[in-house]
């Protein structure tokens, strides 16, 4: 009953939004970007951030009146360095590294975003629309490719070890959801070109359950809490419907 309520009271609001605003419109359209830490104007620092952290997907959006709706699924590549020692006997270990070594760890992660934005048009004309947005976010980690570095230290001591580079179906199985809520503005260009800025600010860490999975039965992983995704995403899309 409470469910039925609440449905009918969504669906008055937004015919009460539709009459008011005089319009209801759904699109479609693919978006292209790349996610970063800080937004620049640099010709350079775009360049690197499609380079490194890419970003494409899908999003839809659903308006009535001047509301609307935004779902998106994004994918893109982060990467993450930890400090790990490794806690695992060295004979049963991934990597054959004696306990107690330190080391940097690299994780190199694909990742599935899926945002759903809830917005409004501050400024709508024909030939350009201002908007504004919020929501909530969830990002899915698709895969992990492990890197560790070429030295470790061990009772102070330096050592140096051969380049290694191991698959994440060996030694990492990526089961994890990170949440974060977004906000920012978006521009539309002739109803068919969209411009959106949205900062993510991560509400858990990527890599909460770390210790939990093979990679923590070798290493104890010191600076997990520093994995929360707080980023700028810039997206370029293209409304086909």
């Amino acid at each position: 009953m409470k469910k039925t309520l609440l449905l009918i009271a969504a669906l008055l609001m937004m015919g009460s939004a539709a009459f008011a605003g005089g319009g209801f419109d759904i699109a479609i359209g693919p978006k292209i970007g790349y996610q970063t830490a800080k937004l620049s104007y640099n010709k350079a620092d775009i360049s690197s951030g499609f380079s490194n952290h890419f970003t494409v997907g899908v999003f839809g959006r659903v308006t009535v009146g001047r509301v609307y709706v935004q779902p998106e699924v994004l994918y893109f590549k982060t990467t993450n360095v930890f400090d790990a020692s490794v806690v695992g006997v060295e004979s049963e270990n991934l990597f054959n590294l004696p306990t107690g070594a330190n080391i940097n760890l690299t994780l190199n992660q694909m990742n599935l975003q899926v945002p759903i934005m809830v917005g409004v048009n501050l400024i709508d004309l024909d030939i350009v629309t201002l908007r504004a947005q919020v929501g909530p976010t969830a990002n899915f980690i698709l895969s992990s490719k492990t890197l560790y570095d070429e030295t470790y230290t061990l009772e102070e001591q330096q050592y140096n070890l051969e380049t290694h580079d191991a698959t994440s179906d060996q030694d990492f199985n990526p089961k994890s959801i990170s949440w974060g809520l977004q906000a920012g503005l978006g521009v539309d260009v002739l109803k068919r070109l969209t411009l959106d800025v949205n900062y993510n600010f991560g509400l858990s860490g990527m890599f909460d359950s770390l210790n939990n999975t093979t990679l923590g039965e070798t290493f104890d992983f010191g600076n997990i809490d520093n994995t929360k995704q707080n980023m700028f995403i810039v997206t370029v899309g293209f409304k086909f419907l």
